[in-house]
């Protein structure tokens, strides 16, 4: 990598800490500290972009629309975790702004991969697209049908939720494409956002944005809130790799 782009995810963070820091004293609705803290260096980062643009805002919106959604909503019949609401939820439990958190975390992620690590390739979309869309469906069904049949059904703690959204993808793409999972792949997308969100959560939970509501295996007390480190191992290490390779089997050029 280029000094010029080193200086780029330095810059990146540095807003990420500087927006984190207003935040922290202004005290917004979390949709507004989303809108700070995440959308402006998401935008910036994308806009690098020449040729994946299409396929990455293709990607997210897609992701956004059939998989977040289904996911949030067993999440919180669970109680896994809860965030601060100023817009009705849908049936009672979805907040709308995990949707835009959720667009925004595919975006940016894909947006940082593409840019920094595999340099901005080919612009098409593949037509493996479909597949990953039939996926999404089938599961939203499976999942809205469970809800109006039994919902405890699909009250998936931490853990549980983790093992097909993000355990099991992870080892279909490891076998699937290993070489995503070369140094130069993921280590660098996946160590630079959990940074980013280690510090946003912190700040999010101190401020009441954010919190964990539910049970974990492992937690420690932050200023008297629960921060638990199935978070941290779980999310961090397996969102951002789980992420990149859906998007390369699905979307991009890995072949």
């Amino acid at each position: 990598m280029d000094a010029a782009k080193k200086k780029k995810i330095i810059c990146l963070f540095l807003y990420v800490i500087f927006a984190c820091v207003l935040i922290y004293f202004l005290k917004p609705y979390y949709f507004y500290s989303i809108l700070l803290v995440l959308l402006p260096p998401a935008l910036v980062n994308f806009l690098w972009l020449n040729r994946s643009r299409r396929k990455i805002l293709l990607f997210s919106v897609i992701s956004t629309l059939f998989f977040a959604p289904p996911i949030e909503l067993a999440a919180r019949l669970a109680n896994a975790w809860d965030v601060q609401s100023i817009f009705p939820r849908p049936f009672d439990l979805i907040p709308l702004e995990n949707m835009l958190f959720a667009f925004l975390n595919v975006f940016w992620v894909l947006s940082f991969y593409e840019y920094f690590v595999d340099r901005d390739t080919a612009g098409f979309v593949s037509k493996r697209l479909k597949y990953l869309l039939g996926i999404y469906c089938l599961a939203a069904v499976l999942i809205y049908s469970l809800y109006f049949y039994n919902h405890e059904v699909i009250a998936l703690n931490y853990f549980q939720l983790a093992v097909p959204v993000l355990i099991i993808p992870s080892l279909i793409f490891f076998l699937t494409i290993p070489s995503l999972y070369k140094i130069k792949k993921a280590v660098l997308p996946t160590a630079f956002f959990a940074l980013i969100f280690f510090v946003y959560e912190l700040v999010s939970l101190r401020i009441g944005s954010w919190w964990w509501p539910g049970e974990y295996f492992l937690s420690f007390s932050l200023a008297g809130k629960v921060f638990p480190l199935d978070d941290i191992i779980i999310w961090y290490l397996f969102s951002t790799p789980v992420l990149i390779g859906g998007y390369e089997l699905f979307a991009d050029d890995w072949e």
